[in-house]
């Protein structure tokens, strides 16, 4: 591993050039009112329940961690954190395309210092629960954190948890010795009582103990007394400090598959409900049934309009054309991205049959 990469790095932009700009969209999570799959997971059912309809809104890219695979690295913000004032805008947008709770994501949203008044903005605009914060689980550790964001409408926790070994997650966060404050937010958020569903990024560096995680989150459970939460293995996304520290975080697709495969069979073993992201289903045609992303319709709204429009996240993906054109798949498949493409070929992906799918849609 490189010196580069075991600190956390300068930010880029000295705090007082900052300068916010915003996005043009907010992104949202449709709920697909028919799932096109044969044999569709009861538990990733609920979990959509969840998550939809929603959209986000975006608090800025300060963070209290450095993921090493981070696609929006907290220290090239040029912007710091939303304004407030930004904040009706993009509820307003969310409502407009019929969505009934918000998804709170950063940076580190729990870091952003008027959160309880982007709670108090949504309970005004009539969505008073249901909404969901994106955390890596640090500050829920902190005494009645948790609980208080359960209390002024936070009904899902989110809690990004790449590893059970303590040194693998000194490496992944450039941080040391926080590992065990993670679990405790974990163990907090799960007895609040909310919903909670664990997200890993699933790289080359902590990919060989996703069984192992798989057992800590189930220790955390049982610790509390909780059902087992939802677990989501998400290959990462070659964007970002993703695409700089690629040679130490990408595998090959194959290689992904087999690490995510382990991971799911030890869930279900464990009785997780787990599914993933950012795998295509020629890759795995026998799992397709657990890629989230045929569970959700994505899209973006543009926060001026209100108007439905491209998912922004688009911009990232590459389809090839001759396979994906002929693929039973292509409209539910979200592509590959083009980093993945460049470097490993376009000929691990291949059209398939409309294997899992139902023939009716």
């Amino acid at each position: 591993m490189s010196e580069q990469s075991q600190a956390r790095p300068r930010p880029a932009v000295p705090s007082r050039t900052k300068r916010f700009v915003g996005r043009r969209v907010a992104d949202v999570h449709g709920r697909r009112s028919d799932v096109a799959l044969l044999e569709p997971v009861p538990g990733i059912q609920q979990l959509m329940t969840w998550l939809t309809p929603s959209f986000y809104i975006d608090l800025g890219r300060p963070c209290n961690s450095a993921c090493l695979y981070c696609a929006v690295p907290p220290h090239e913000d040029a912007q710091g954190f939303t304004p407030l004032g930004r904040v009706p805008e993009m509820i307003e947008a969310g409502r407009a395309v019929g969505c009934d709770r918000s998804i709170l994501i950063g940076g580190e949203p729990t870091i952003y210092p008027h959160l309880n008044e982007v709670l108090n903005q949504l309970r005004r605009a009539g969505l008073e629960r249901d909404h969901i914060i994106m955390t890596n689980g640090l500050r829920l550790a902190k005494a009645n954190v948790a609980k208080e964001l359960f209390e002024a409408g936070v009904d899902t926790f989110h809690i990004s948890v790449d590893t059970s070994d303590p040194a693998i997650y000194d490496r992944l966060s450039r941080s040391t010795g926080r590992h065990a404050m993670q679990g405790k937010g974990l163990e907090a958020a799960l007895a609040t009582g909310a919903n909670v569903y664990i997200y890993t990024a699933v790289t080359a560096v902590n990919a060989p103990g996703l069984p192992a995680l798989a057992e800590w989150i189930a220790a955390r459970a049982e610790t509390v007394g909780r059902e087992m939460p939802p677990w989501i293995l998400a290959v990462i996304k070659p964007i970002g400090d993703g695409e700089k520290y690629a040679d130490q975080l990408l595998m090959r697709p194959d290689q992904a598959v087999s690490s995510v495969r382990a991971g799911l069979g030890r869930a279900d073993q464990l009785g997780i409900t787990a599914g993933f992201r950012n795998i295509q289903a020629c890759l795995a045609p026998d799992l397709v049934n657990r890629n989230i992303d045929y569970y959700l319709d994505d899209f973006s709204v543009d926060v001026q309009t209100g108007l439905r429009v491209i998912y922004s996240h688009t911009e990232y993906w590459s389809k090839p054309s001759d396979a994906c054109g002929q693929c039973a798949h292509q409209q539910l498949c979200t592509g590959i991205y083009r980093q993945m493409a460049l470097r490993y070929g376009e000929q691990w992906w291949s059209p398939i049959e409309a294997r899992g799918l139902r023939k009716d849609l």
